[in-house]
């Protein structure tokens, strides 16, 4: 199988015009697919981008869907699209201990961000719904201070890892909790 792929930029109008563009988007042997784009690489919907960085296809709709309820979705989008850009970022539904053999997995609740390759867990759990982040330290509020974080809290309750939380608010909040997630990433 081969698979040519040409992008052209311009105006609709210049785009419609072009006679190359047009004998290249002709069917001679095989198939083509002509897409247009704007101009704009991940267009916007309710105030969402169409495509949330890092969900896999199967939970764009589910986690699209939470984020209308978020209080800080903006938010809540930036901080994928940032974490998903560090190598071997993966971002995983959840596998219900009920589920049946092959069913997808979870997105309806939290997902998990996890470094490919590492031996541990995901280093954060988010709560698009809450624009709630949980990761993977197990910091005291006395570290947390060290550093000079203060929107993060600590957890008493839940596993003895993950005691770090930060609930996104406002830019000073998103900031802190990329820098604690950075943190948890290159821990795991």
């Amino acid at each position: 199988m081969k698979l040519t792929v040409f992008q052209f930029e311009g105006t609709p109008e210049e785009l419609d015009a072009s006679q190359v563009l047009h004998e290249l988007t002709q069917s001679h042997n095989g198939g083509s697919t002509v897409v247009r784009t704007s101009a704009q690489t991940n267009p916007i919907r309710d105030g969402l981008p169409l495509h949330i960085p890092g969900v896999p296809d199967e939970g764009q709709d589910i986690v699209r869907a939470l984020l209308q309820n978020s209080p800080a979705s903006e938010l809540f989008v930036k901080f994928m699209r940032k974490t998903t850009s560090w190598n071997n970022v993966v971002v995983r539904g959840i596998k219900r201990k009920t589920a049946q053999p092959g069913a997808p997995l979870d997105y309806s609740r939290y997902l998990r961000l996890r470094k490919q390759g590492s031996p541990f867990g995901g280093f954060a759990y988010v709560y698009p719904e809450f624009s709630k982040i949980n990761l993977r330290l197990n910091y005291t509020n006395a570290q947390l201070s060290d550093l000079n974080i203060t929107t993060a809290r600590t957890l008493t309750t839940g596993h003895r890892e993950y005691r770090v939380s930060v609930d996104l608010k406002g830019d000073e909040s998103l900031a802190e909790a990329l820098r604690l997630a950075k943190l948890a990433y290159d821990a795991t």
